[in-house]
């Protein structure tokens, strides 16, 4: 019988949910989703997903896949679930793909955002981090410099969790309106923690915690027990997947 396999770009808000990946004791995005899919396709369904994502962490297009022997249109899938799905899940998008393509090993990079806010705002509570100490934005933009300029950036990961471990950074640059900042980094890949923790450095440094030589130092250790910030969950976004 022939096999289809179809993917889904999805966008949630990740508040309520402990992250992507499926787990035991918590409610998740992946068994939301399978769940519903399940209903369906009336049979069991495992999505493969670009990369987990962190409880809280929320995702403007995270990409999916899933294999099934059962046809369905993608247009049929796509109004199914966002008639059946909570209301901080959408699918944006259904296909069918070849067979070859995985979400998650065909990907070519990846961008995030994460966004700082520096003026108190109910509005942005749970989709930022709130910092109320004087920001050098310069500093940080230096900060950002010296990183992107590395590939070895396992101090700025959860330890033991590397897979890849060279990371080429394609973008790493800061946006401020006077209000927020806005740090937004395309690389290859992403280790665990990577981007919230280059956050959390690069603000220690424009709020005058951490010197640019203590950062250096930092990033040339390689050693996640040196980089000891990180950023809150709620400012992190997963913006987009690329293939």
């Amino acid at each position: 019988m022939k096999k289809h396999n179809y993917k889904l770009t999805i966008s949630y808000i990740g508040t309520h949910y402990h992250g992507w990946q499926r787990q035991p004791e918590h409610i998740t995005v992946q068994q939301v989703l399978e769940e519903n899919l399940e209903k369906l396709f009336k049979e069991k369904i495992r999505l493969t997903a670009s990369g987990r994502t962190d409880a809280g962490v929320h995702a403007l297009g995270q990409v999916a896949n899933f294999k099934t022997e059962k046809y369905r249109k993608p247009e049929e899938i796509m109004k199914f679930l966002n008639a059946s799905l909570p209301r901080d899940i959408a699918v944006l998008s259904a296909e069918e793909v070849p067979l070859s393509f995985n979400a998650r090993f065909s990907a070519k990079g990846k961008t995030y955002f994460y966004r700082i806010y520096t003026k108190p705002d109910p509005f942005l509570y749970g989709f930022g981090w709130f910092v109320s100490k004087r920001i050098n934005i310069k500093e940080m933009e230096d900060a950002l410099d010296l990183i992107k300029g590395y590939k070895q950036l396992k101090s700025f990961s959860k330890k033991g969790d590397y897979l890849r471990e060279e990371v080429d950074i394609r973008e790493l640059f800061l946006k401020y309106d006077g209000k927020i900042i806005e740090i937004h980094i395309t690389a290859s890949h992403f280790l665990r923690y990577m981007v919230r923790k280059i956050v959390a450095h690069a603000l220690r440094v424009g709020t005058g915690n951490l010197s640019i030589d203590q950062l250096k130092e930092i990033i040339e250790a390689n050693d996640p027990n040196r980089g000891i910030y990180i950023a809150p969950p709620e400012g992190l976004f997963l913006k987009e997947v690329y293939y």
